[in-house]
């Protein structure tokens, strides 16, 4: 059998995401689709620069999207099922939350406070989103990277997906399932994804409204802290392949 190519993958991916997006605005809090979506976004809105905090090797700043005190404005963090794709994680984190297919509890990835993503069977995702479209476009053109401290506590048994998106049907999408499933169970590792291979399956990067998504459909177990955009990270050594 001929194995599909890269590029056919990755157009799958995101005939896949898009679908599900799709799916997301069409459903109901009762609705009972299989299909992932990410929370409903606010009408359009001009896109603004997002705040970040300086960074001393850079004239570009790392933009911090979630750190030690949760999600950073403009951008909130939610949890999603077919049920309810906005299911909000109140930003003090300080107590456990259930939305079915998937829940979060607050935890540390070694010394950073961060939330622990436990899949427990049928779809589920987790996205940070804010209500109006960012330009981060000179985070591309700075060869940037979406980098975040992480701990698989649990391997993958279904396909995983990594996603930011620049409102329905705008979106980037990367398979992240196998680096998942070989990564060490239960120890500290970075994840290190060039922004542009977001923006090579789609993300416009002008108009960037969700910064990060995952989402998987059985169980899976993920531990998240201090998760930004770095200038120049992209093009580090232990930068990811776009299919890693």
């Amino acid at each position: 059998m001929t194995r599909p190519s890269t590029s056919s993958r990755l157009a799958a991916l995101a005939s896949m995401a898009i679908a599900a997006a799709l799916a997301g605005c069409a459903s109901s809090p009762s609705s009972t689709s299989s299909a992932p979506a990410p929370a409903p976004a606010a009408a359009p809105a001009p896109a603004a620069k997002a705040a970040a905090a300086p960074a001393a090797d850079s004239k570009l700043p790392v933009l911090s999207v979630y750190g030690d005190k949760g999600s950073v404005a403009p951008y909130t963090l939610f949890l999603g099922t077919p049920a309810n794709f906005s299911t909000t994680v109140p930003q003090n984190g300080t107590a456990p939350l259930d939305a079915g297919a998937i829940k979060v509890e607050p935890t540390k990835v070694g010394d950073a406070p961060g939330a622990k993503f436990t899949w427990t069977g049928g779809l589920g995702q987790f996205h940070l989103q804010s209500k109006t479209s960012n330009d981060l476009l000179d985070y591309l053109e700075a060869n940037g990277a979406l980098v975040f401290d992480a701990i698989v506590n649990k391997a993958p048994e279904d396909q995983v997906t990594m996603r930011v998106d620049c409102r329905y049907p705008c979106l980037g999408v990367v398979d992240m399932t196998n680096f998942y499933k070989t990564a060490p169970l239960n120890k500290p590792i970075s994840v290190k994804m060039p922004l542009s291979c977001f923006e090579a399956t789609g993300t416009k990067f002008t108009a960037v409204n969700t910064p990060l998504v995952i989402m998987t459909t059985k169980p899976f177990g993920l531990s998240v802290a201090n998760v930004r955009y770095v200038p120049g990270a992209g093009k580090d050594a232990d930068a990811l392949k776009c299919t890693p």
